[in-house]
């Protein structure tokens, strides 16, 4: 399991590392108003799909940034990106990603 995480999270990282090198044209347009709306995760409680945490981005007010969240997997709202460029290309940058270290 927990190498299924690790590849999990070093996916996300790498589609936001990615993601993070269109973001200097995408702030120059203005962003559209669902833009500003919350992550919505949806109706339902799976978080685990095929074995994969179903990742998605949403354009974060707050931060200015695009951001991942997990989403339940139905009725999505505008803010919900399946790709990090995605986001980027219509709402702003992606914010670089940290890891916490448990002790």
């Amino acid at each position: 399991m927990s190498q299924l995480c690790l590849s999990a999270a070093l996916l996300v990282l790498l589609g936001t590392l990615v993601a993070g090198t269109l973001g200097s044209e995408a702030t120059t347009r203005p962003r559209p108003v669902f833009c500003l709306e919350p992550p919505y995760t949806g109706p339902c409680k799976v978080k685990i799909i095929r074995y994969f945490l179903y990742f998605r981005y949403f354009h974060d007010t707050k931060s200015g940034f695009c951001e991942t969240f997990v989403y339940g997997g139905r009725n999505a709202k505008n803010n919900n990106f399946k790709m990090g460029e995605d986001c980027v290309r219509t709402c702003g940058e992606v914010a670089a990603m940290s890891f916490e270290t448990v002790d």
